[in-house]
């Protein structure tokens, strides 16, 4: 590629990209005036007051009530009452009597569950609240292993009553799967032998755990065990096969999964198919979930971007599974929430998914959150029975769809659009204008730019309007030049491979004359003359 026409077409690729993320924050702008917006952020620090010192366990909103779950000091008492696990507060954090929501706790059948619950199982302390499809569940371990549960279950009302069912909730205390994509288990049929051989994932990428080292390679050479990620294997005397290699596709990044011979866990990598880079996260083993529209992935603990960003975070992530997640009505954030099952330990991270960024992960005991988006976080301050218990209170962007739909409708353009759809249009643009500032240095890279491009203009069809900024036009323009400059690397591709086989013809004709000039030893100097002059003519060739 003349370095001229690159420098035009890059300079004039940031301008357009640049112009399109200028409109999209100027609409965004417009859109938060129209609609407002909402980010996490803490409000204050307060502290729940029992009757008796407890741990705390968990917490849930139930109407316009909060509920703390707690589990006393064993055997500080010969008979465990209602009152010394469950405690209700109103809205300033007060304690309220048992009776402040009708049917939680003053149910004459929930009493005697409760109460059989712990006369038959000594042992018996609460592991969790759980808010699942307009129930609550009241999880108790009841034994030594984790399946050991009993289960109390109340039917929640719209307008804040609870109607207890029984003890048997076990069926309704399900998870969600680990993963929301499907693994894909390599096979003999991708296998590539050679001097160092190495098993084909998609054609993008080669991988092996043969020579001592797990390898990921660009190229489809077995004659070279050189690659762009290497680390050491426990078993250097392991076969192509004796591997488990498996693999996932979640928008432009490619999960890995390997587990070398004689080894007893799983290695997890993120190949990034635009910018060629690999990067271990061993996190994904325990949970991982898709980002909106594909914008990348995050596990217990950490994420990682289709844009090349990632992080794994410094806290214990042992044990945690998924839990559920939680959408802002308008579809901007995303709330993650992760937990150890036989614990109380939690882990919350929250997404933005026009920002593209993840906020500082919370950790926890428990969590609720009331329908304005009021977020309460038990914070974990050890295990030691206490009648203080620390809680922070966040303002949140999690509202629930019954208070969003509550406030005023608007009106003009914006409000025609709705807010949902303003933010995945924005989000689309923000993520094209944001793919050229990182900077795109493979062909690839500029293909899944133009695709971008086609994407966010075929699924918006308000892009267009002129009242709404025009996005459409800009993002025409980033497409146009975006494979402008791939047809510029497709040109300097075909270069490439004309002049690596020039090179190489020209180098075994090289090869060719010292074969033979050794080979007929010259008896005259003339013969040696001619015999080095066609030897620098081959060099002046190549």
């Amino acid at each position: 590629m003349d370095a001229g026409a690159y420098e035009v077409l890059r300079d004039r690729l940031a301008a357009q990209s640049a112009d399109l993320a200028h409109r999209a924050g100027l609409l965004n702008t417009r859109r938060i005036e129209e609609f407002g917006s909402a980010r996490l952020e803490l409000a204050s620090t307060e502290r729940l007051r029992t009757e008796h010192p407890v741990v705390p366990r968990d917490v849930a909103v139930v109407g316009d009530a909060l509920l703390l779950g707690s589990t006393g000091r064993p055997g500080h008492r010969d008979r465990t009452t209602v009152a010394d696990v469950f405690t209700l507060y109103d809205r300033d954090l007060n304690p309220l009597p048992e009776s402040a929501v009708p049917g939680l706790l003053d149910d004459p059948a929930f009493v005697r569950e409760f109460a059989d619950l712990h006369r038959y199982y000594r042992q018996a302390r609460l592991l969790r609240l759980r808010p699942v499809d307009g129930r609550l569940l009241a999880v108790f371990r009841t034994g030594e292993k984790a399946d050991d549960i009993r289960v109390l279950r109340w039917e929640l009302t719209e307008d804040g009553r609870a109607a207890f069912l029984d003890a048997r909730g076990e069926r309704d205390d399900v998870f969600p799967a680990p993963y929301d994509f499907e693994w894909t288990e390599a096979t003999r049929e991708d296998h590539v032998l050679g001097r160092h051989p190495h098993v084909s994932v998609r054609g993008a990428f080669h991988v092996s755990a043969v020579g001592g080292a797990l390898t990921v390679k660009l190229e489809d050479d077995t004659e070279s065990a050189e690659g762009i990620h290497s680390e050491p294997v426990d078993e250097p005397l392991q076969s192509l096969a004796d591997a488990d290699i498996a693999h996932a596709r979640v928008g432009a990044l490619i999960l890995l999964r390997v587990r070398p011979y004689k080894e007893d866990t799983d290695r997890h990598l993120v190949f990034n198919t635009l910018t060629k880079s690999v990067v271990r996260l061993d996190g994904i083993g325990l949970a991982c979930r898709r980002l909106p529209d594909d914008q990348g992935i995050v596990f217990p603990g950490g994420y990682c971007l289709a844009t090349g960003a990632h992080k794994a975070y410094e806290l214990d992530a042992s044990g945690l599974e998924f839990e559920r997640e939680v959408r802002s009505p308008n579809g901007e954030d995303v709330l993650y929430a992760f937990h150890a099952r036989g614990a109380s330990r939690r882990l919350l991270l929250s997404y933005n998914t026009i920002r593209k960024e993840v906020a500082n992960p919370l950790p926890c005991r428990g969590w609720a959150l009331a329908e304005d988006g009021t977020f309460t976080v038990l914070r974990a301050d050890g295990d030691e029975p206490a009648q203080g218990h620390p809680v922070q209170l966040w303002h949140s962007p999690y509202v629930s769809d019954t208070h969003a739909a509550a406030a005023p409708a608007g009106s003009g353009p914006l409000a025609r659009v709705g807010n949902a759809d303003l933010v995945r249009g924005i989000s689309a643009c923000l993520s094209v204008a944001g793919a050229v500032g990182e900077g795109i240095t493979t062909a690839e890279g500029y293909r899944a730019l133009a695709a971008s491009c086609v994407r966010a203009a075929d699924g918006h069809h308000w892009l267009d309007e002129e009242e709404l900024g025009d996005l459409a036009g800009a993002l025409a323009a980033v497409r146009e030049t975006a494979e402008q400059v791939l047809a510029e690397f497709e040109t300097v591709r075909d270069l490439t491979r004309r002049a690596a086989d020039a090179r190489d013809e020209a180098a075994e004709r090289i090869a060719a004359v010292v074969r033979r000039l050794r080979g007929e030893a010259p008896k005259e100097a003339a013969a040696w003359v001619r015999g080095l002059t066609e030897l620098r003519h081959a060099h002046g060739h190549l």
